[in-house]
């Protein structure tokens, strides 16, 4: 819709995943080597993560476009479990999918084109994107998958792509064994503000844009909306675009895009990081953004004219050369006028900053007014004048001083300040013509009155000088009349002039106010197209979601012919295949056996092969049940040993207490004792002898 009025080849902007447009900033130019890193070393996996919108997508299919062809890739896109397992979508992602398999038949399957596609030297590429939807469990099968590997080389390998949330289940304990084959891992973050910047230029250049259409400060507003995420930056870039389109406003700055994401994305649900950003008034651009911003520079035309520089009029104003021709149209002066007041308007409207215009007019000090509805009539009426030349020169020397506009701007500013020049100097020609008129008549008048004085004294010296006197007093008295009628003929033409002038002051007003009602007409159907071009875009929109919706539908009628199509071609061939081999062992019955034999060979092989397989599950599903039950050996020994501490606690705790009893009786009878022994008769008594 727009693309015309900005000179787009195509939209700049748009949502779909294009690597035509990949922008390699610092972490995506990182992401994309490290993919390429990935895939010449063979490594197993390689995650790239990042938040919605950054350019993981586009990266992939960049990644696609540099693939050898010696790499055949499989790229699965829906990863949501209603979708079904992940056999099925590794399956379908190399067109290997058969109806009714079980799954250990899907397993063979896949295992046995890893093996065909090994033995033709090619490298087998699984995609994942949006794996944060994938399960831990499947994450676990993917794993199994690709441990079918040979001694020396990497059967199939795996990039993941996700949002942060890939990262976390990764980091999960069970899929500790799987983390830890992850060779290459990388997380894309946002753009900072000098790369949004040149994010937007590069897709405006890729799209065929010949000259700015974003201002810096413009740019960095965008930046403080979207936060740098570059599918915010499309849908703001675009909504933008199609509000200047509706304004026709060549530039889009500040203003316009603060008015778009008031009006458009007030109520939307489209997730502004900073939605207040407009409310702080700051519309002044950075002066090192304004100095490191990435202008478009076009090679020269054949104007002349190279984008972000000053431009310099090397020729004289067409206008002008219409005038000594002498065809300018009464139409062509309207239209010019016309597109003088609209671009005054839209400058206006836009408020860009003012440059000082006065080297302009520095050799136009002698320029008169003369009404705009007259510029043909004195184009026709001054063609042949002497004092066209006069002006033809002085617009030849302005030339060199006419530098117009200032980077980034210079284009549109050249305009505008041309056709300043032109209507100057058709006024200035209008005013030479005036001028050299009223020179000439008063001229001519002077001789007259020279050429009567001169005559009358010769007629009074050849009379007789007795007359001199009366000569001399009717000469006087001709004097005196001369001088009054100059005096009445300045006052008449002081009178013309002050007429005149009330005339042209009037004619001006006249012209301003129809100007400022052509102006109220052009803003009003200003107006009703930009609101035509907003139901326009709305419409658009729709017929393209209906459009997308049936292309949706198309294309699952499309794989659901491609599959029938593909079983009945698989049964042809096998049909086939059973009558090329009944043909072949008619034919030759050793070859068959011979070829039977080493069949039977390579099937023990496979057996062999798929065996072993087994067994190395079988042994490690054995070890995990070993470690299991040693470690609840583990449990129960220690359980006993702390049982039997406890007894030799409890134990011990018996034993003191029974010694400390003892101790305490023998202390009772040695004291009893004592006290028995202490009297007189004690050496009498038996017990206390001993």
């Amino acid at each position: 819709m727009y693309e015309v009025f900005y000179g787009f080849k195509e939209k700049p902007f748009s949502m779909l995943p294009d690597p035509e447009f990949l922008y390699l900033s610092k972490q995506h130019q990182a992401a994309l080597t490290l993919l390429e890193y990935g895939l010449l070393n063979h490594v197993g996996f390689c995650v790239i993560s990042g938040f919605p919108g950054t350019g993981k997508t586009t990266i992939l299919r960049a990644l696609l476009k540099r693939v050898e062809d010696n790499v055949t890739v499989g790229l699965i896109t829906n990863t949501h479990q209603s979708f079904g397992g992940l056999l099925d979508w590794v399956l379908s992602a190399f067109d290997l999918h058969r109806a009714n398999l079980t799954q250990v038949e899907m397993h063979q399957v896949f295992m046995d084109y890893l093996i065909e596609e090994y033995s033709k030297g090619r490298t087998v590429l699984l995609i994942v994107d949006e794996a944060q939807n994938i399960k831990p469990d499947a994450l676990e099968e993917l794993r199994m998958l690709s441990n079918v590997n040979s001694e020396k080389d990497q059967l199939m390998q795996v990039v993941l792509s996700g949002q942060p949330e890939l990262k976390e289940t990764l980091r999960m304990p069970e899929l500790m064994q799987f983390a830890q084959r992850i060779a290459v891992d990388y997380h894309i973050g946002p753009l900072n503000l000098q790369e949004t910047c040149c994010y937007i230029q590069h897709r405006l250049v890729t799209a065929g844009a010949q000259k700015d259409v974003f201002t810096p400060a413009a740019c960095e507003r965008i930046h403080n909306y979207s936060g740098g995420t570059p599918r915010l930056i499309n849908l703001l870039c675009e909504t933008v675009l199609v509000y200047g389109f509706a304004d026709q406003q060549e530039l889009i700055d500040v203003d316009l895009v603060d008015e778009m994401v008031l009006e458009r994305m007030k109520n939307s649900v489209v997730p502004i990081v900073n939605r207040d950003i407009a409310k702080s008034g700051n519309k002044e651009t950075n002066e090192q953004l304004e100095k490191d911003f990435p202008w478009i520079r076009p090679e020269s035309g054949s104007d002349g004219v190279k984008s972000g520089d000053a431009t310099v009029v090397d020729e004289v104003p067409e206008n002008i050369q219409q005038v000594i021709t002498g065809h300018e149209k009464s139409d062509t002066v309207a239209a010019q006028k016309k597109a003088v007041d609209k671009v005054a308007e839209k400058k206006e409207r836009t408020a860009p900053p003012k440059k000082d215009l006065s080297h302009l007019t520095e050799n136009k000090k002698t320029v008169a007014s003369v009404p705009t509805a007259n510029k043909a009539d004195v184009g026709n009426a001054v063609a042949d004048s002497p004092a066209v030349s006069d002006l033809v020169a002085a617009a030849k020397a302005q030339k060199d001083k006419s530098v117009i506009g200032d980077r980034g701007k210079g284009a549109r500013k050249s305009s505008d300040e041309k056709s300043a020049v032109d209507s100057s100097s058709q006024q200035s020609t209008a005013a030479s013509l005036q001028t050299s008129a009223n020179a000439a008549d008063k001229g001519s008048r002077k001789q007259l009155i020279q050429y009567a004085i001169a005559a009358s004294i010769i007629v009074l010296i050849l009379i007789v000088l007795a007359v001199i006197i009366n000569a001399a007093a009717k000469r006087y008295a001709i004097n005196v009349i001369d001088e009054q009628r100059l005096n009445d003929q300045q006052r008449n033409v002081q009178k013309q002039r002050d007429l005149q002038s009330q005339r042209d002051v009037q004619k001006q007003s006249e012209q301003e106010e129809k100007r400022m009602q052509q102006l109220q007409l052009e803003a009003a159907t200003l107006k009703k197209e930009r609101d035509a071009a907003l139901a326009k875009a709305e419409e658009e929109r729709q017929l393209a979601k209906a459009a997308a919706e049936k292309r949706a539908k198309e294309k699952a009628d499309a794989e659901a012919k491609r599959k029938a199509a593909a079983e009945a071609k698989r049964k042809a061939d096998k049909k086939r295949q059973l009558a090329a081999a009944k043909e072949r062992e008619r034919k030759a019955r050793e070859a068959r056996a011979e070829a039977k034999e080493k069949a039977r060979a390579e099937a023990e092989l496979a057996k062999k092969k798929a065996l072993e397989l087994e067994k190395e599950r079988l042994f490690m599903k054995v070890q995990l049940e070993e470690e299991r039950r040693l470690k609840k050996q583990e449990e129960a020994r220690r359980q006993s040993q702390l049982e039997e501490e406890r007894r030799r606690l409890q134990a011990a705790d018996a034993e003191q207490k029974a010694a400390e009893e003892e101790v305490a009786e023998q202390a009772v009878v040695k004291a009893k004792k004592s006290a028995e022994c202490s009297g007189p008769t004690a050496r009498f008594k038996a017990n206390c002898r001993r």
